[in-house]
């Protein structure tokens, strides 16, 4: 499950999932060109493989075409083309229902969770084809099959995000380009973290940090991996898939 040489492009690589995957996937000998909002974690980031010149972070917003090309036009500059992308930017907007949800949120969660996973993907896929192929992980949720009160724009989106990636997989296997998602469970990260805060804590939730529970909370390492899987030649017979990697969450009878 080599994945020495291969040039990644990952989204929301400044913290959480983002960030585990990028160093993941630089210590097993990618070279990794990420982007996301946060500039300091991401300077941060890149600092520390300043030596070994395999990991690079871009500021960007990624709801912006304008900033969307121009990362993905560094990383084509630094690398000369890509051989996988990592869609791992998301929101968790919490505690609403519908008709409470408003126009601007609901855009908000919409334009961070889907449209820019659409347009990272529009802007990669070229580069994806000129390298003879490639793979895509997009990063959706539980939560677009089974959910809890109060995120119908999350849902919606990673839903979407899964039906996005499947009708891309049809699309683009013709061009030798795997696309699957993650359906993935409660992570420990700042974004999930302060959701379940919001929701009365972990255990309101029926989640456990126990290593040996069902539905327990991941390390985003454990998230990582599957992705460095997907994104390697050992998975070249996966595409279109929705991977379950969620801790037996969707396992369990509530």
């Amino acid at each position: 499950m080599t994945l020495s040489g291969k040039r990644v492009f990952i989204t929301g690589a400044a913290t959480g999932i983002g960030r585990a995957t990028a160093e993941h996937l630089a210590a097993e000998g990618a070279r990794v060109f990420g982007a996301g909002l946060d500039g300091a974690e991401g300077a941060d980031l890149a600092s520390r493989h300043a030596r070994a010149k395999n990991l690079f972070f871009r500021e960007s917003d990624l709801t912006r075409e304008a900033e969307v090309q121009a990362a993905v036009a560094a990383a084509a500059g630094e690398f000369g083309g890509l051989d996988a992308v990592v869609n791992c930017a998301g929101i968790y907007p919490t505690g609403k229902r519908l008709e409470e949800v408003s126009d601007t949120e609901w855009e908000r969660t919409l334009a961070v969770n889907l449209t820019a996973i659409f347009r990272v993907c529009r802007a990669t896929l070229p580069l994806l084809r000129d390298a003879g192929g490639g793979s895509i992980v997009n990063i959706a949720s539980v939560h677009a099959e089974a959910t809890v009160p109060g995120v119908p724009a999350y849902a919606a989106t990673k839903a979407a995000v899964v039906g996005l990636s499947r009708q891309m997989a049809l699309d683009y296997a013709v061009d030798r380009i795997r696309v699957n998602s993650l359906l993935v469970g409660s992570v420990a990260t700042r974004m999930t973290l302060d959701g379940l805060e919001a929701a009365g804590g972990a255990e309101a939730l029926g989640l456990s940090f126990e290593p040996n529970r069902i539905a327990r909370i991941a390390n985003p390492s454990e998230i990582a991996t599957a992705i460095a899987f997907l994104i390697s030649d050992a998975a070249s017979f996966v595409t279109g898939s929705a991977m379950q990697v969620d801790g037996g969450l969707l396992a369990r009878l509530l």
